[in-house]
């Protein structure tokens, strides 16, 4: 373990580790959504994370931006199957800085991912390989789409992935993202899923 590092939620940076990430498009939510999220997560704070309340409240924070981002309002530039597709072949050649990845979903307005096995010596590893993905994959996807400006919220959801077992709960979750969301039939069917 190299520390724990707070800005709305806290970050749990280990060496070696691997990590379950959720990055959502900017204007991807109404403001009335992001600020009860903000309450919640404000909450949050000071409260120790092993505790069964901050674990239910976290919870609480996921379910209500899962539903929210499930719906596909906002700025959602991967309804497109060939941007989606076109960033699919981005992350799977990607590899900055230590950080790869492993398996994800692209989904209309957010993208979820799984990391190889991320070397972090120290907290700061692990901002700077954040950080450096959405430079990157910013630059990437407004050339793709002929934009300018932010691509990504500012803050990202990640979750150090403690065990084989949770691992494949997220593998399994990124798989049924999609088809529980009405946008496929069957996750076969989905472009941008790994």
């Amino acid at each position: 373990m190299r520390g724990v590092y707070y800005d709305q939620l806290p970050h749990w940076v280990v060496d070696r580790g691997y990590y379950s990430l959720m990055f959502r498009c900017r204007g991807s939510l109404p403001d009335a959504v992001l600020l009860r999220l903000s309450e919640i997560n404000q909450n949050q704070q000071g409260i120790v994370t092993r505790d069964q309340q901050a674990l239910e409240q976290q919870r609480r924070s996921f379910k209500i931006l899962e539903a929210y981002l499930d719906r596909s309002q906002g700025f959602a530039p991967f309804h497109d199957d060939a941007v989606r597709g076109a960033f699919h072949d981005y992350l799977q050649e990607y590899d900055v800085g230590g950080l790869r990845f492993q398996h994800w979903v692209i989904m209309p307005n957010h993208l979820h991912l799984l990391t190889a096995p991320l070397n972090c010596e120290r907290i700061e590893c692990f901002k700077s390989a954040m950080t450096q993905f959405k430079l990157r994959s910013t630059q990437m996807l407004n050339r793709t789409l002929g934009r300018r400006g932010g691509f990504w919220q500012s803050h990202q959801y990640d979750r150090w992935v403690r065990n084989e077992r949770e691992y494949h709960r997220w593998q399994k979750y990124f798989k049924d993202n999609p088809v529980k969301a009405g946008l496929c039939q069957q996750p076969e069917c989905w472009v941008g899923l790994q």
